[in-house]
């Protein structure tokens, strides 16, 4: 019998819930990080260790001058502003060889100058030319939700301190895994900014708002084994006393409206056959 899509969310709520509150959870198990081939080479991949810091601390692993993006077929959204790496100042002097006495050319760094670069994230255009695709062979189920909402979404090897990164500013999801949970998180997130501020929301009630969605969304699709990580990264975002069992499963019940919210829509956008081939497994 073809179950209603609130009962379904009911269910693999009132599942998690239980695994929670018991405790018996699966052990961890390794997300499928997404790593640079070889071949793959970005002009950040020479910068020194102190620029890629700067890029990174800035949200991005690729940042480039505007005439570099230009040539690779993209261009600087209109409104987005440049970052700034530190460029060094030289000058040629010439040094006396020592043993020879002969005068040699030696190119010395007097200073540093800010130099304005733009983030991949704030360009459009054509796709970067990688030797190498990192889309997944099987995408995870309601992976077509985000197309039907408008989400663009990318894979990319993994070269900052995230798995998965949804932009509000430009309404695109980048994954640095190809687990399920991962993308689900983000599009937690992206489903959540359509009814609330999230630039003015509460940062941590999000993350364990998108968090507990993507568990439910990976319930739902019958994924197991990220229960273990789903409830320690909702507890990271507890605080005190909220840490304990009893206090982040309080925490995540104060949560559930959204949460309900997040998932249903989900349900809706989704093809119906794929929410009953999850809703039966």
């Amino acid at each position: 019998m073809k179950k209603d899509k609130n009962e379904i969310v009911k269910e693999a709520v009132e599942n998690l819930m239980d695994i929670f509150k018991s405790g018996r959870m699966p052990e961890k198990i390794a997300f499928s990080i997404i790593h640079k081939h070889a071949g793959d080479v970005i002009p950040s991949d020479s910068w020194s260790i102190g620029n890629r810091i700067l890029s990174l601390i800035q949200g991005t692993a690729d940042a480039r001058g505007y005439k570099q993006w230009t040539e690779t077929g993209r261009h600087v959204r209109k409104g987005c502003h440049a970052i700034y790496i530190m460029a060094p100042v030289t000058r040629k002097i010439q040094e006396k060889d020592s043993t020879t006495d002969e005068k040699k050319d030696k190119v010395i760094v007097t200073g540093f100058r800010p130099l304005p670069v733009y983030r991949f994230e704030d360009t459009e255009g054509a796709d970067l030319p990688y030797d190498h695709t990192y889309q997944p062979t099987t995408y995870p189920p309601f992976f077509n939700v985000a197309k039907k909402l408008g989400i663009d979404v990318s894979y990319r090897p993994m070269m900052a301190n995230y798995l998965g990164k949804y932009s509000l500013r430009t309404n695109t999801i980048q994954l640095c895994a190809q687990d399920a949970i991962v993308y689900y998180h983000e599009l937690a997130h992206a489903v959540h900014s359509t009814f609330v501020d999230l630039r003015v929301y509460n940062e941590k009630k999000a993350e364990i708002i998108a968090e507990f969605s993507a568990c439910v969304l990976a319930e739902i699709s019958n994924i197991h084994g990220y229960e273990s990580q789903g409830y320690e990264y909702i507890r990271n975002y507890c605080k005190g006393d909220e840490k304990k069992p009893e206090g982040v499963l309080k925490k995540i019940m104060s949560v559930l409206t959204d949460v309900d919210r997040i998932v249903t829509t989900v349900l809706k956008v989704a093809d119906d056959e794929e929410v009953e081939t999850a809703a039966v497994i």
